[in-house]
């Protein structure tokens, strides 16, 4: 049966192939941090699960995780922070989009509503954008 820490090692998985040389983000953490090695980065954690009957045998459970990006926008302008928000979210949402089902893990993916938003992390002001990615599982309750 899968578990949400199954889910959410999936999506650290996915996250995890963004990160590096040439690749859209620095870092890629599975919980909420202050402390970034450098930017752009990306975190998330879960942040709602529910469960709807499907059937006697299964039941749907939905795992949402909040996905947060952070830019510094110290070094560079508002707009260039802007712009490398806008990149690094269209190569994670096509990632996601690419693998719906995170090597099978789930049934479905989906990223869905976002939120931009400012922040200073270590004194660094910085542009965020926040976005909820849905996982939803179909568990057999008959086991």
């Amino acid at each position: 049966m899968i578990k949400i820490q199954d889910v959410r090692n999936a999506i650290q998985s996915k996250l995890n192939e963004l990160t590096g040389e040439w690749k859209p983000f620095v870092q890629a953490s599975n919980y909420f941090t202050q402390k970034a090695i450098w930017f752009p980065f990306v975190m998330f954690e879960p942040s709602e699960m529910s469960s709807v009957y499907e059937d006697t045998a299964n039941n749907y459970r939905n795992f949402v995780f909040q996905i947060v990006i952070v830019q510094e926008m110290n070094q560079i302008s508002r707009g260039e922070a802007m712009d490398i928000l806008l990149n690094c979210f269209e190569q994670m949402i096509d990632a996601f989009d690419k693998d719906w089902t995170l090597w099978w893990v789930v049934q479905m993916v989906d990223a869905t509503n976002g939120e931009f938003g400012e922040i200073d992390m270590e004194k660094w002001p910085c542009l965020y954008l926040s976005s909820n990615l849905n996982c939803r599982v179909l568990v057999p309750i008959t086991e």
